[in-house]
């Protein structure tokens, strides 16, 4: 299996990502684009952040539940998500295949779970076998955990001991980015935008960043506008934010670069760069 990166990646995009789209199967297809990109590439965390032109809260919680029914595994789905309007069409969205969604016949020491039952001694989990496993511990009962095989016993475990990519986590915020950057320490942070140097002439740093940096904070503007935009209305410039803001598609042949496209782009460039390192 693919092991973890050297640096963890957070991808940071606006509530107003859906306001170019007004149906409920757009929208869909377009949060499950992200969900694919960010697997594809071993992001380590989503978060959606208010910016000034997003209006719709409705969107807000649609973006959540979509990334989060993608990165969950397909066999506990029914256990973690009840039915409801923003899932309706959430089978368009393509089965993610990173090894935390495992087929059952797949040899895997760590698996996502779910507890069906706990009690003093011992817990049953589903984790996605015919039947249920014990694990010889006693575990928060209706809860998402992982397990690790050892010696014949599935025990509970951390994400951070898992040796490979196990998904990402999302985190929807209704603060502004500014706020957001500044109450969070990321070693290095990326600001895409049109404005920003092309990827060519900032290549050398960014391979000795993402080398040296544990936690990168990867950053996307809006449909309607850029980051420069966007944080200006907060008071403040993207350059006190970031550490560098970068063109990722210099040159491009569009008038407009989508969101969901911009993110599959600039992740991918960043994996290339990083491999040569």
């Amino acid at each position: 299996m693919i092991p973890k990166r050297k640096s963890s990646i957070t991808i940071f995009i606006p509530i107003s990502i859906l306001s170019d789209v007004p149906s409920l199967f757009e929208k869909t297809s377009k949060v499950g684009q992200i969900a694919r990109a960010a697997s594809i590439f071993r992001v380590d965390g989503i978060v959606v952040y208010r910016d000034p032109t997003a209006a719709n809260r409705e969107d807000a919680f649609l973006i959540r539940d979509l990334l989060s029914y993608a990165e969950t595994p397909q066999y506990l789905r029914k256990r973690l998500f009840p039915l409801s309007r923003n899932l309706k069409y959430a089978g368009l969205i393509p089965p993610l295949r990173t090894p935390h969604h495992p087929l059952e016949s797949t040899n895997s020491s760590f698996r996502e779970g779910f507890v069906l039952k706990s009690g003093a001694n011992s817990s049953i989990v589903d984790i996605g076998f015919r039947s249920p496993v014990e694990c010889p511990l006693p575990l928060p009962i209706n809860r998402r955990v992982t397990l690790k095989l050892v010696s014949g016993f599935w025990l509970p475990s951390s994400k951070e001991e898992v040796p490979y990519y196990w998904g990402y986590k999302v985190i929807l915020e209704f603060k502004g980015l500014a706020q957001l950057l500044s109450s969070h320490r990321y070693d290095f942070s990326i600001a895409t935008s049109r404005l920003g140097l092309p990827l060519t002439s900032v290549a050398a740093d960014l391979r000795r960043a993402l080398s040296e940096s544990i936690h990168v904070a990867l950053l996307f503007g809006s449909p309607a506008e850029g980051l420069h935009e966007t944080i200006k209305r907060e008071g403040t410039h993207i350059e006190d934010l970031a550490d560098l803001v970068v063109n990722t598609i210099p040159d491009q042949g569009t008038a407009t670069v989508r969101t969901e496209e911009a993110v599959m782009i600039s992740l991918a460039a960043l994996s290339s760069i990083e491999s040569t390192s």
